[in-house]
């Protein structure tokens, strides 16, 4: 049986969800973090050495904007989200799902497409709300576009189509109990850029006026640039006064169109936040944290590789420590890079020095296990 949707508020004072907050906070969580890193052996001992330079005090960096712009009222005051994936909705995802349950406060459900009428597709698992619901766990619909700028042209500025749009992602959050929506609507033209402002503003006053939160998962960026086909869309301060949370995709710093590099090094994710900031109150922020890596091979760009591939290949081809080594094979160089415990840690470490909302992992299932042992 799904949820009845309560108000945020009496929900956090009523349920048990203040049970699943870390005392001292994310404080705390670094203090863990770092206990158990000094508790690895093995090939690690290097990549951790490597993240003990990372953990020194953070440089002098921006001041993060302190606007009266409330935070997500009622939600924790530290998130700890995943986004989950499973297009076959399989037994086998919520089995997966449920080995997450003691370490995680929300998930963000990968199951939705919006379409340029304002229709939205996809297919509700009940099986796992109702391990969400059971856990207490806060559920964000994830609604992303797979029909590329094309779809955001026809319903952005369309006042007929963005209505149809905001009232099907209400019924989407009523009738399924969500808590909430994520938007990851991703290869906005930047022309569409004050259009996809605007919408955000009137579907978070229809969803605040209901009980519901707006979320959007948005691409990292370390300066301004609103020409960029990537990010130009993306108004960090505008869409920061307007949604409650901003889950900062800081991920593919390098890419299979890219040269071979690190997935997110924490030098390029202190940029983004840094930009980030700037812009918004640091309480409305989630970073995003990759599982994955990428095996780059001669001049045909890469493949993603989940840490259990990335692992056994190393294990076949490199004996050192790091999260990044190169194999030839059939006369091609490969060069992979993939996150681990160690670049994990280095971020958890960002979050605490920027005075994060929370993480959010991309996704469930592909990431170093050793990870969960900071957040226990």
């Amino acid at each position: 049986m799904l949820r009845t949707w309560e108000p945020p508020v009496t929900r956090l004072r009523a349920g048990g969800r203040l049970r699943r907050l870390w005392p001292a906070g994310w404080a705390a969580a670094v203090l863990m973090a770092l206990g158990g890193a000094l508790a690895f052996r093995g090939p690690l001992a290097r990549a951790v050495t490597t993240v003990d330079r990372l953990l020194l005090p953070p440089a002098p960096r921006a001041a993060a904007v302190r606007t009266p712009a409330p935070p997500a009222d009622g939600l924790p005051p530290a998130l700890v989200l995943g986004y989950y994936y499973n297009p076959g909705h399989t037994a086998n995802g919520v089995a997966l799902l449920s080995r997450y349950v003691p370490v995680l406060n929300g998930i963000i459900p990968f199951w939705y497409t919006i379409h340029r009428n304002g229709s939205i597709s996809g297919r509700t698992d009940p099986r796992v709300l109702e391990l969400a619901q059971h856990h207490d766990l806060w559920t964000f619909a994830l609604v992303s576009n797979m029909g590329g700028p094309a779809v955001y042209a026809a319903l952005l500025g369309n006042p007929g189509a963005e209505q149809r749009a905001i009232d099907n992602l209400l019924t989407l959050v009523e009738v399924n109990g969500y808590d909430g929506v994520n938007l990851d609507w991703e290869a906005i033209s930047p022309a569409d850029r004050q259009a996809f402002t605007a919408f955000v503003g009137r579907l978070a006053q229809t969803f605040h006026r209901h009980g519901y939160y707006v979320t959007l998962s948005v691409p990292a960026e370390t300066a301004s640039q609103p020409a960029n086909p990537w990010t130009g869309a993306y108004s960090y301060r505008q869409l920061g006064r307007e949604a409650d949370l901003l889950m900062i995709m800081a991920y593919d710093q390098h890419y299979p169109g890219s040269a071979p590099g690190p997935i997110a090094s924490p030098a390029w994710v202190r940029q983004v936040l840094n930009y980030a900031v700037r812009r918004v109150p640091p309480a409305k922020i989630i970073l995003g944290i990759p599982g994955y890596g990428y095996n780059w091979s001669g001049s045909g760009g890469a493949q993603a590789v989940t840490y259990g591939q990335a692992l056994s290949l190393k294990g076949q081809h490199d004996s050192g420590g790091g999260n990044h080594f190169t194999y030839v094979q059939d006369g091609v160089v490969h060069t992979v890079w993939f996150e681990n415990s160690a670049s994990f840690l280095s971020k958890i470490h960002l979050v605490t020095g920027y005075e994060l909302r929370g993480i959010a992992l991309w996704r469930l299932g592909i990431e170093d296990p050793r990870i969960w042992n900071f957040l226990q």
